[in-house]
């Protein structure tokens, strides 16, 4: 009976287990100077999400052409900040 018991319980703690990935956890970096505010964010996907003084564009994967998620955001950020 025992068993049974623990079983159930065990069946019943990981019905209420998630596995899917939180929405929350994005990896966003800032920057800007002066009026500008760039945040850019991975999306999980491959994607990336621009946002530039409040207007957001999505930079998919295939965009990038092969660029890292790194170097993209350090090269917009430095397209920024010599604009300026």
């Amino acid at each position: 009976m025992k068993k049974v018991l623990l079983f159930m319980s065990l069946a019943l703690a990981v019905s209420f287990t998630s596995c899917s990935k939180d929405d929350d956890d994005k990896s966003c970096d800032s920057c800007g100077s002066g009026d500008s505010k760039i945040e850019v964010c991975e999306n999980g996907d491959g994607s990336l999400s621009v946002t530039i003084n409040g207007d957001t564009n999505t930079i998919s994967e295939s965009q990038l052409q092969g660029l890292s998620v790194d170097v993209y955001k350090k090269t917009i950020c430095a397209a920024a900040a010599f604009g300026n």
